[in-house]
């Protein structure tokens, strides 16, 4: 060691530059070390944050023309409507080579009967559906707008009672005259806005409203999606006779009057195998806020646990741990719950009632735990007023009173795959013809992020191996400097009577505070500049966070600031890579060399060898 401490102070430049080098070559591989393992970190925590969603539209097969008379225009409209040869299902998407984390789910919602529960909505209760009693002021063929009296209303809203509107049997080719001294009955709706000769030669009002006649049917459906045919060949108009109301038409204009109240009697049940593949709740615009989600286990055994609306759980009084009962007596395979059950109000394009012209009666009934109270933001589609959520599997009779069926689409359809294999899905898909489902897949920028981390890891390995050549050639040089340079004073040590194990301690020694002196700083450099790469700086900043499943608030970050500190451990593990590779290489060299005589050695000295 005191023999290279001379020969560093004879040439301190020479020393000085070997000690630089030793430092670069050590914060090459600290970057190096520690990148690899902040790529290690980052792909672990977006693996666990990020969650990749699909959903699937299923294109219809053809078109169907349908024909509608319009009294105004007074011929027909042509209207074409898509039409499907067969509903896709799950099977459909069941490839061998996909993994699902979460299986494809066409989701239904239940429509459930509680009038024990206080509900959204129920306090300024109308009806969607207006049967009434009325007679004309005067004879006319309802081919036009004409006046009538409505008498009364079946059901609870009694508005319209004693009112005088305009109403014309719009889309019915050939009406029947209407008799003043007559009653008749009818289910009513807005239909447009008044025509015909009577109108036009009155006191005009242009946006005097017409109502219509509407066919009073169920609305039925098989499994496989098939209209069941109604076996009553319903009209539009009756006119009132006595015993009416006992016949199979009057008794499906009682149920009619009936559906009001038990509407907002009834609120939607939504069964699903994840909360993730419900859309509001991975967008983040509905979120538990207390207790907590459904646990895979639950998911799958079909536990009787479920998710209830805040608002629900507070005008009922109802808390984590409560019960809720269900009766389910309609299934809707169409559409997705809000349609029907919005906060503001709903479009209802099915019936309650069955064949027999009588309302639904449930088919099934259970209690389900509070596990969980969710809330969301304002005017979030896809969630029902008061609607509960539950294990699919809790609800036995899936498919039962069907009252509305549609093709898969993207509010009703989703699954969940592995981060990162959207590309070999689809190729899969491409593989097995399924040409009439069209996937959109939901991962908010995992792959630009995954390719980023890529890049990142791709970037340390070669560090580490450019660190790792340079280590080796440095090493060598520095061997050759201070033990193949120093023959002869090796030779002339071995005379001298030292042994060949204190003249390789001795130069290996040396060495060893070299490589200390170069080691020490460079890794403390080289944390420094690890720590550097920020995640912001793979452009994480760039992609929106929302579809991640980060916990529940819309507007959520977490903390990555700990993912990108260096790791001393592994800086210290490269600082004696280094150490090693240069004790290492030096000590076999000076070992060959003090294998030879001593003689020798002084004469290769000498000679300059």
């Amino acid at each position: 060691m005191k023999n290279l401490g001379k020969q560093m102070l004879r040439t301190p430049l020479q020393s000085l530059f070997i000690i630089v080098l030793i430092m670069t070559v050590t914060v090459i591989l600290v970057v190096g070390g520690n990148l690899w393992i902040i790529s290690g970190r980052l792909s672990k925590a977006y693996e666990e944050d990020f969650i990749t969603i699909g959903t699937v539209v299923q294109k219809p097969d053809t078109v169907q023309e349908r024909k509608v008379w319009d009294a105004e225009k007074g011929d027909y409209l042509l209207y074409k409507d898509s039409t499907y040869n067969r509903y896709a299902a799950e099977k459909d998407m069941d490839f061998p080579e996909t993994r699902y984390l979460t299986e494809p789910e066409k989701r239904v919602y239940w429509g459930s009967y509680g009038p024990e529960y206080v509900h959204v909505g129920e306090d300024r209760a109308y009806s969607y559906i207006t049967v009434a009693e009325f007679s004309p002021q005067e004879d006319y063929v309802p081919e036009e707008s004409g006046k009538i009296l409505i008498k009364r209303i079946l059901g609870s809203d009694k508005r319209m009672e004693g009112s005088v509107v305009w109403f014309c049997d719009h889309t019915n080719r050939y009406p029947e005259e209407l008799k003043a001294d007559r009653t008749y009955v009818a289910m009513i709706t807005e239909a447009g806005w008044t025509h015909g000769k009577e109108w036009e030669t009155g006191d005009k009002i242009y946006d005097d409203l017409e109502f219509a006649p509407e066919i009073m049917e169920p609305t039925l459906y098989t499994p496989e999606g098939k209209r069941i045919e109604d076996p009553l060949d319903m009209q539009g108009i009756y006119e009132l006779t006595e015993g009416f109301y006992e016949t199979e038409a009057g008794q499906r204009f009682l149920a009619a009057a009936d559906t009001a109240a038990l509407y907002y009697e009834t609120q939607p049940v939504v069964g699903t195998n994840s909360t993730d593949l419900l859309m509001p709740f991975y967008e983040q615009s509905a979120w538990v806020c207390e207790g907590r989600y459904p646990t895979q286990e639950e998911y799958e055994k079909g536990s009787p646990v479920c998710l209830v609306p805040r608002t629900f759980a507070e005008n009922n009084g109802l808390s984590v741990g409560d019960a809720v009962s269900t009766r389910l007596y309609f299934t809707n395979a169409a559409t997705r719950p809000d349609i029907a059950f919005d906060v503001g109000g709903g479009r209802i394009d099915f019936q309650f009632m069955g064949l027999d012209g009588k309302l639904l009666t449930p088919f099934e009934e259970k209690e389900y735990t509070i596990v969980g109270i969710y809330d969301y933001t304002q005017l979030t589609e896809g969630i029902g007023r008061d609607e509960l959520i539950v294990p699919l599997n809790a609800v036995q009779n899936k498919m039962e009173n069907i009252v509305d069926y549609g093709p898969m689409a993207d509010d009703n359809t989703s699954f969940q795959i592995p981060n990162g294999s959207i590309s070999d899905f689809l190729e899969t898909s491409a593989k097995y013809g399924v040409d009439n489902l069209v996937f959109t897949f939901y991962d908010r920028g995992y792959s630009a992020l995954k390719e980023g981390i890529e890049n990142l890891k791709n970037m340390s390995a070669a560090l580490l191996v450019m660190g790792v050549i340079a280590a080796v050639i440095l090493t060598l040089q520095i061997s050759h400097i201070y033990i193949t340079k120093q023959r002869k004073r090796l030779a002339i040590e071995r005379l001298m009577g030292m042994t060949g194990k204190q003249c390789r301690n001795i130069s290996l020694a040396g060495i060893l505070l070299l490589l200390m002196l170069g080691i020490t700083p460079g890794v403390a450099a080289g944390i420094a500049v690890a720590e550097q790469v920020d995640v912001e700086d793979m452009g994480q900043e760039d992609f929106d966070r929302k579809y991640s499943n980060l916990g529940i608030a819309v507007e959520t970050s977490i903390d990555l600031s700990g993912q990108s500190e260096g790791d001393v451990r592994i800086s210290c593990i490269m600082g004696v890579l280094v150490a090693f590779l240069g004790m290492g290489l030096s000590g076999a060299r000076v070992r060959r060399l003090l294998k030879g005589e001593p003689l020798y050695l002084v004469e290769d000295g000498m000679s300059g060898k």
